[in-house]
């Protein structure tokens, strides 16, 4: 979709930052920066924090201050931030506090030069530089990067004379560049890459970590800087200059810096930090015998030692008159049934003045874990006014006129449907009040296909109810009855609502604790109504999560989106957790999951994939065959038989044609031998059914113990393995039909009852089904090939395309992450808001490839001697 990040001159960058430059008094208060004598990375560290000390002290700077930290506390790469600028509050001091010896930092463990700590220290301005911190992501206003190495930056720098002026002069080195000479400022090389991996972290631990809507950062090699500006639509690059003299681009920074409030510096003016005690109920919802044991450990999860809390508001949104259904009134009402009429509800529109709605969250419970685009985040909440726990999800909301509308309005019109399965609805709306916070990079975003950006704006919704995660199930008969009852919720919606879900993955269907065997589907944030279909997708590369797209929504992006997509993703999703937790025969587990799910190909900025699971569904036989179990199997052969018979009468050609995009010009045993027996399912925890009222199913849906049943050779009384429709019962699809809408299946998924029977099958089956196995990705990851090159996962930086969904989902396979991470889209000022508010689970991403062997290249920036073998080499021997 695009670059996402932009290089400008820095006055560009500089003219956007609010406030005012320094006088020429107060500018001789400025250090200078002397690199005659710095020879290693401590040095410009020492240099750096005593130049910007500098400025925060002739500015009289409060709210912030300049840290050095130690950067190795917690051992992952991630924190090697070793320069910051920190907010200057009694909790980040105590949060940050690493010196009460007062000594400075040039007396830390970097010292590998010998020479005299206090000497070094007292020569590069250590003593009146900021003393040796812990780091805090909670508490980083503004990360700070720096290089001694040039090629580990992750930007170009132009290598010039330390006596370079400063970037107002023409005698610097980039004061001949003209447009005439195009650069690329991000240099390809793998050193390179490993920095520009390793600065793209830091940005994503201060957005994990704080409620943000932009930061801004400064990226320094020796004497050579840029100013960076992120938000959720992508990231400004300043070109760089050198910082070294009193009157450079980075005094000047730093100086409106000294002057900013906390909404000027990106933090969200709608969140506030509370304190202990008003906290105090939040907290004690983590001992509460009457709130389930799985929702307390994810409140334990959410108030961490050392986590601020905070409260956020939400002003419940009425209807926008350019988001609205285009089927309202929906359910229409019958003159003659009056029946027939929706049950009462709360009007859509809010009041005159709609009062806010106030919770408390933690830690996020999950988060996309990415820098830009709709860097969905989820967090386990007490609602102040009900005195109760809920859930409250975060995220970007893209924004196009007459095609999107907030999340909150699909779920109060399926409540008017009386769909069950479904969040109950608190309340819903964008932060700050309509359309109020919004990216500030979208007027500069790029397309392929020359399209308009689309914008994004900060929203926030809250439900009831807080659901298990679907990985949690505890044997395979739990997870069909689970998936066969969040099938029956999307009938409902379908049915009643005519609402498509358009994302169906294992992130978005969630355990009901009180039942066990029940579902909740949530995230409808990208559904689309059945009278929308026709328009084809909003976004091409936004029609669900990539790993769970059907081969057809996968392989053509923008075919017109139908049923059966859905359908058959929820097929993919039962797939992918069989492969996950239970062991398949064949020794090919990787290539098949890789190549089923992650592998695609980028086509006019569109990801193009799905090739694998087109054939295998157009295969009689299925893609794999799980290791000793007939009765799951049974399932899995059902699910397969039903997508291949309405994959045979498909006309791909036509497809191709009409819809296809063209590029422009170990460990593991043997199959076969002997192998130990497979534990037992492990019975679902027993629940009082009595007091949750039963489900209503469609009376032709209903499977009884005998349906459908036959014998296996051990004289287990299994499913039949051909339980899909003839060609005499498949719904009759007349000629005419066919030709206009090539993309509508027959037969198995065209409706949602065979899959429903499919998958409520497993009811009959007893204890035949097995229990949860232990993870197979990890456990066969001996099986994968040792990769030749260390290559780190770049997060798609290069482009920075669009996500795949809103929620951004890593399955791990071994050491391999599934699918890729996100990205994002802006006004004409970078703070323009100032302080006014107007117009799966909780872990971090895993290691990558040889994380476990190297300590990260990008953070370590000084080469080793020449005759001296690579540190990794010499800690492996």
């Amino acid at each position: 979709m695009g670059s996402r990040f932009f290089e400008v001159p820095v006055e560009a960058v500089l003219s956007k930052v609010p406030g005012s430059l320094p006088t020429a008094e107060q500018r001789k208060l400025f250090k200078r920066a002397d690199f005659s004598r710095a020879k290693y990375k401590k040095h410009v560290y020492s240099l750096l924090t005593t130049t910007i000390d500098s400025v925060f002290t002739a500015a009289s700077a409060e709210k912030v201050c300049v840290r050095r930290t130690d950067g190795r506390k917690h051992g992952k790469r991630a924190d090697a931030l070793n320069v910051g600028i920190y907010l200057n509050t009694p909790a980040a001091v105590n949060a940050t506090d690493n010196n009460p010896t007062g000594k400075g930092v040039g007396e830390d463990a970097d010292n590998s030069t010998g020479e005299d700590p206090e000497k070094n220290a007292h020569e590069y301005g250590d003593a009146d530089g900021a003393p040796t911190s812990h780091i805090s992501w909670h508490w980083v206003t503004i990360p700070i990067e720096v290089k001694h190495n040039r090629d580990h930056a992750a930007f170009h720098f132009d290598k010039a004379p330390h006596t370079t002026q400063s970037k107002h002069s023409s005698s610097s080195p980039n004061a001949s560049k003209t447009s005439s000479e195009p650069k690329s400022f991000v240099p390809v090389t793998l050193q390179n890459e490993q920095g520009y991996v390793q600065f793209i972290d830091h940005m994503l631990e201060v957005f994990d970590n704080q409620h943000r809507r932009f930061s801004y950062a400064i990226y320094v090699w020796d004497y050579m800087a840029r100013i960076c500006f992120f938000d959720r639509g992508g990231a400004v690059i300043s070109e760089e200059f050198n910082w070294t003299t009193p009157d450079s681009p980075l005094h000047d920074f730093v100086w409106k810096v000294a002057h900013m409030s906390e909404a000027q510096l990106g933090y969200d003016p709608t969140v506030e930090r509370v304190s202990d005690e008003d906290a105090a109920a939040f907290k004690r919802m983590a001992d509460d015998s009457t709130v389930h044991e799985k929702i307390r450990s994810f409140v334990k999860q959410a108030i961490p030692e050392g986590q601020p809390i905070y409260k956020v508001d939400i002003i419940p949104m009425g209807t926008p008159p350019d988001e609205g259904f285009p089927d309202e009134p929906f359910p229409p009402h019958s003159s003659a049934d009056p029946s027939s009429a929706a049950p009462a509800s709360p009007p859509s529109q809010p009041p005159v003045a709609p009062t806010p709605r106030s919770f408390l969250i933690g830690k996020a419970y999950f988060s996309s874990h990415s820098l830009v685009g709709r860097c969905t985040r989820g967090y386990i909440a007490y609602d102040i006014d009900e005195e109760r726990l809920c859930f409250l999800k975060d995220y970007w909301r893209p924004y196009v006129p007459n095609r999107t509308r907030q999340e909150h309005l699909v779920y109060e019109r399926m409540a008017r449907c009386r769909v069950e399965g479904i969040p109950t609805l608190i309340c819903g709306g964008d932060v700050g009040g309509t359309r109020a916070q919004t990216s500030q990079i979208q007027d500069i975003l790029c397309h392929p296909d020359g399209a308009l950006s689309v914008p994004l704006f900060h929203y926030r919704i809250a439900t009831v109810e807080i659901g298990l995660p679907l990985e949690s199930f505890t044997n395979f008969k739990q997870l069909a009855l689970v998936f066969a009852d969040a099938v029956l919720t999307h009938y409902e919606a379908w049915d009643k609502a005519k609402v498509l879900h358009h994302d169906i993955s294992i992130g978005n269907i969630l355990i009901d604790p009180r039942t066990l065997t029940r579902a909740l589907l949530i995230d409808w944030d990208l559904c689309r109504l059945e009278c929308e279909l026709e328009s084809g997708p909003t976004e091409p590369d936004r029609t669900g999560t990539f790993q769970f797209r059907s081969a057809l929504a996968a392989c053509f992006p923008k075919k017109p989106y139908r049923l059966s997509d859905d359908l058959e993703s929820f097929i993919h999703a039962f797939h992918f957790l069989v492969l996950k937790y239970h062991p398949i025969e064949g020794n090919e587990l990787r290539q098949l999951v890789e190549g089923t799910y992650e592998s695609y190909s980028v086509v006019q900025g569109i990801k193009v994939g799905g090739r694998s699971k087109l054939e295998h569904f157009c295969s009689p036989r299925p893609p794999f065959k799980v290791r000793a179990n007939a009765a799951l199997q049974s399932i899995l052969q059902t699910l397969h038989d039903g997508c291949h018979d309405s994959y045979r009468r498909l006309d791909l050609d036509r497809m191709q044609m009409l819809y296809g995009l063209r590029k422009p010009g170990s460990g593991v045993k043997a199959p076969g031998s002997d192998e130990e027996p497979l534990p037992q399912q492990e019975p679902v925890a027993t629940v009082d059914s009595d007091s949750i009222p039963p489900r209503s199913i469609p009376s032709h849906w209903i499977v009884s113990d005998s349906d459908n049943t036959t014998t296996s050779t051990t004289g287990e009384t299994l499913p039949s393995p051909r339980s899909t429709p003839s060609d005499a019962d498949a719904p009759t699809v007349a000629a005419s039909d066919a030709v206009a809408d090539p993309c509508k299946l027959s037969g198995f998924l065209s409706e949602h009852i065979h899959l429903y029977k499919a998958l409520a099958s497993a009811k009959s089956m007893g204890n035949l089904l097995p229990g949860k196995q232990k993870d197979q990705f990890e456990d066969r990851a001996p099986e994968d090939p040792i990769p030749v090159t260390y290559r780190p996962s770049n997060h798609n930086i290069g482009s920075l395309s669009m996500p795949s969904t809103g929620n951004d989902m890593y399955p791990v396979l071994g050491h391999r992450r599934l699918g890729t991470p996100s990205s994002l889209r802006s006004s004409s000022s970078f703070a323009q808001s100032s302080d006014i508010v107007g117009p799966m689970p909780g872990d971090k991403r895993p290691l990558d490839d040889g994380d476990a062997i190297n300590s990260f290249p990008g953070s370590e920036d000084v080469n080793p001697p020449p005759d001296e073998p690579p540190r990794a080499e010499k800690r492996k021997r």
